[in-house]
């Protein structure tokens, strides 16, 4: 389930986004978050239904007719493809008539979750 970041998840968005190797390399997921809300972005907590429990965070760049995915981290153990196309799907579901679009690191995933809901 999608619920929309609020400043009492920070601590579980920062985890979360601390899992991004290259952002937990150079410590900065904390500048990324702040980045993030500072310019308008949408950041997204994915709440797995079975146990109720955070299991990923999503930063996203909404514009008039795409949503970009600049950010998509999950807890390891929670990284199989049948939650990361459930979330995707959450989102295009979200925001109707979007075209979904990724970053170099978030576009394969897209481009995967495209072709099995094809």
């Amino acid at each position: 389930m999608l619920v929309r970041y609020r400043k009492d998840y920070q601590k579980i968005a920062l985890g979360l986004l601390s899992l991004i190797p290259e952002l937990r390399d150079n410590h900065r997921f904390r500048d990324e978050l702040d980045w993030a809300l500072q310019e308008g972005r949408v950041v997204y907590l994915w709440k797995d239904q079975e146990d109720n429990h955070f299991i990923a965070v999503a930063i996203l760049d909404v514009g008039d007719d795409y949503v970009l995915i600049r950010w998509l981290s999950f807890t390891p153990s929670e990284r199989s493809g049948r939650n990361v196309y459930a979330l995707l799907t959450a989102i295009r579901d979200e925001y109707p008539g979007h075209r979904l679009m990724g970053t170099m690191a978030t576009q394969p995933l897209i481009t995967a979750w495209g072709k099995a809901n094809e």
